[in-house]
Order: C-alpha cells, then structure tokens, then sequence
C-alpha cells in the first residue's frame, strides 16, 4: 500500500515534524508494510528531516499562487484548465496522485481563517481525489472561519473525504453543529503527536548540560514564538517585552532555570523563534540561569528535553503537546481554539478557568496574568499527577485516529 501525507509545510517547523513523524509510524502500524511518502511544500528544506525518517518527498506544486488559481471554479485558470487540461506540472501530480492507494492531509490547525484562506492547503487534496484516491484529515484542529469563503472552501473538501478526526472538543463540537457535517464522517480523537517518540534520556541530558544547564537546579521550558503576535494581531514589541518580563519573575521567585526552546526555525523573520529567543535574551543581558536550546534538532529531541523539566510554558502548541504528553505541568499561551480546546481534553478542566491557558492579549496587556504561571509552578505536582493519570486514555484517543482510518478504508492496495 502506498499513502501520501499532505499539506506539509516546512518541517523547521517542528510542529510539523512532529506532525509527520507521528502520522508515518502511526500509518505504518495501521497498515503493515505501507510505503508512506510526503507532498511538501519545499522539499529542498525538508530533506535533512525527511532523509533522517526514510520518507520520499514530492514537490505540492500549490505551494505557488500561480497554480492555486486552476482550482478556483469560474477563474480564468480553470476555465482554461477545463478546455485545454492541467498545465505539466500539475498534471504530473495527477500522474502521481494515481500511484498512491490514500491521501493524508497531516492535521493541525491549518482548516481555520487564522492564516488566511485554506484553499491553498485543500487545493492538491481535491486534484488526489479526483484522481479515485481516498482523501482522509486526521487530527485537526477546525476553525472558525471568519469568512464565507473560507468556511465553504473547507466544506468543499471536506465532503470528499473518507473521514475527517479532530483533536479536541471544541472542533469536533464546530464541525457538527456550525459547519452541519455528517457525524458518521467525523470523530474526536487527540493530536497524533501525543504519540511521538522522544529522543533517548542520556541525549537529553547530555544536550542540557552542553546548554550550560546545571543538573541540580529545576529548569522551566519557555517556548517563544516568533510567529505569535502577528497571527494575532498584537504588537511584537509589547509581547516581547512581556515575554522578557515573564521570564525575570520565572528566574527570581521558583529557584529554577529557564531554558528557551526555539521550536520553529522559519525563512520568514516573524515567524522565526529564534529570534523571538534571542531578544529575550538581549532585553534581560543574558542573566544566570537563562539557557537556549540551540542545535539541529528534530521534534523528538525537542520532546526529549522537555520530557526533563519541571514546568512548560508554551506558545507554540506542538511544545505544549511535548510537555503533556510527557507528564510535565505545561501552561499554554494561546491565540486561538487549539490551545484552550487542547488543554481542557487532556486535564478535564476548562483550561482558562482554571488558569491553565491565558490569551496572548491578556498576557501582554496584564502583567497580574503571571501570576497564572506562578500558579502553575505551584501546582506542579499535582497537575503532573492528573496528565500521568490521564494519558493512557489519551494516547488511546491518538491512536484511534489510525483504526478509524483503517475501518473507513479497508486495506486497499494498487
């Protein structure tokens, strides 16, 4: 069998590593013996990642504007496309799309308005499915959209799907009643990554003590988006001031170290973490105690290293995920449905009342919203005990995403 994992962006982004990474064993436990491939949006960026997962890469096309416009019905494009056919380079992915026995579009939280219109994420999926190929979603986060054409893009797709899972309630609750999708065709499930494989403890700790990290001394993951306040709209010197002003209290009131963990490494420099990290830095002179996780690491070695602190704090959701599905007590600064939807699942709770998620908003404009964080510190123990009790079931909801599939497919084979 041969499956084809899309919508895959630059794996710098290693919560798209993550993504991938997860999805291809799981895909492989569903299916024994699969040949599981990757269409991306950039091969040339994601070789050493893929090259280091044994997954063939396929060039999406639809990553340039020029070729999303033959899938707009009544433009120019597809009007030529109907009487002339697709031009070589997407009739090759019709070509390649017919040697694959199912389609994956690899989850999170691309199906919402909050990076402009899906339709550049949705537009290979319909070409596959044209071509016969099963076309399933699994592990979505899924809305809102914030404009017609955005919502009915995705309903377009979606009815063409086999089966679609989302990764929290709040989607699955959107799914059925506002967007009005059949229930037969949906199921909640969790994040696949839940089930990534960490790197190995004694890399870990021999990474942590190469950072300057003392051994003795509890260490808090921050992880500082770059991307954050302009997907939010906010302003990025005020939330990197709030960041720098979290940190202070982080380093002066709980005896730990706070180790920055660059999780997206982005060509865009406002969405590159990095350089998120490195102005809190700059801002606090380089104080004691505050370390960079700095190196070519995949997503399980982010994992990995998380695994060994004794607080998250999150703004990347796939960091937020590391740190829960290891144990740890994670704090999330969000900006939309995955965060909040996220954290209330996995602790039972709803995550904002009980100060487990905080707006990206209220954090910049409040600095009394820190003391959520300090809370959280606190509670440390406790909140990991709840995830540690938690998890069996919630691996369990990861994994069903796969005998979902499975069920919805059957083992079809070219």
């Amino acid at each position: 069998m041969k499956i084809l994992m899309t919508t895959v962006t630059r794996m710098t982004n290693r919560g798209v590593d993550a993504l991938v990474a997860s999805k291809a064993a799981g895909l492989k436990r569903a299916f024994p013996g699969a040949e599981v491939h990757v269409l991306t949006t950039d091969p040339e960026v994601n070789e050493a990642f893929l090259q280091k997962r044994g997954l063939p890469a396929h060039y999406d096309p639809y990553s340039e504007e020029r070729y999303r416009s033959f899938m707009y019905p009544g433009s120019r494009r597809w009007r030529l496309r109907n009487a002339t056919g697709y031009p070589k380079v997407l009739a090759d992915l019709s070509k390649l799309a017919r040697t694959f026995d199912l389609a994956v579009a690899t989850g999170g939280d691309n199906m919402s308005s909050d990076y402009g219109t899906p339709a550049r994420y949705l537009a290979a999926l319909h070409q596959i499915a044209d071509e016969g190929v099963p076309v399933a979603m699994l592990g979505q986060s899924i809305g809102p959209f914030r404009e017609d054409r955005h919502r009915e893009s995705f309903i377009g797709m979606a009815r063409r799907c086999a089966l679609i899972t989302v990764r929290e309630t709040a989607s699955h609750d959107y799914v059925l009643n506002d967007l009005k999708l059949p229930a037969d065709k949906v199921a909640l499930t969790a994040d696949t990554a839940f089930l990534l494989e960490p790197s190995s403890a004694d890399w870990a700790e021999a990474a942590m003590r190469s950072f300057g990290l003392d051994p003795a001394r509890p260490v808090i993951a921050l992880s500082a988006s770059g991307g954050i306040a302009g997907f939010a709209a906010a302003d990025r010197d005020a939330h990197g001031a709030a960041l720098a002003r979290l940190t202070a209290r982080l380093l002066e009131e709980t005896g730990a170290q706070v180790l920055l963990i660059p999780h997206v490494e982005d060509h865009r420099a406002s969405n590159n973490d990095m350089i998120a990290c490195d102005d809190v830095m700059r801002q606090m002179n380089y104080p004691d105690g505050l370390r960079l996780a700095r190196g070519f690491f995949t997503s399980n070695d982010y994992k990995a290293l998380v695994a060994r602190c004794d607080m998250v704090v999150a703004e990347r959701m796939h960091v937020a995920i590391a740190g829960l599905s290891s144990g740890v007590a994670t704090f999330v600064v969000g900006y939309s449905v995955k965060g909040h939807g996220i954290m209330s699942d996995c602790f039972g709770v709803d995550s904002r009342a009980d100060g487990l998620v905080v707006p990206l908003e209220d954090f910049i404009s409040d600095p009394g919203e820190d003391d959520k964080v300090m809370s959280v510190w606190a509670r440390r123990d406790e909140l990991a005990a709840t995830l540690r009790s938690r998890l069996p079931d919630i691996k369990a909801m990861a994994e069903k995403n796969y005998t979902l599939l499975r069920d919805a497919i059957g083992p079809q084979s070219k």
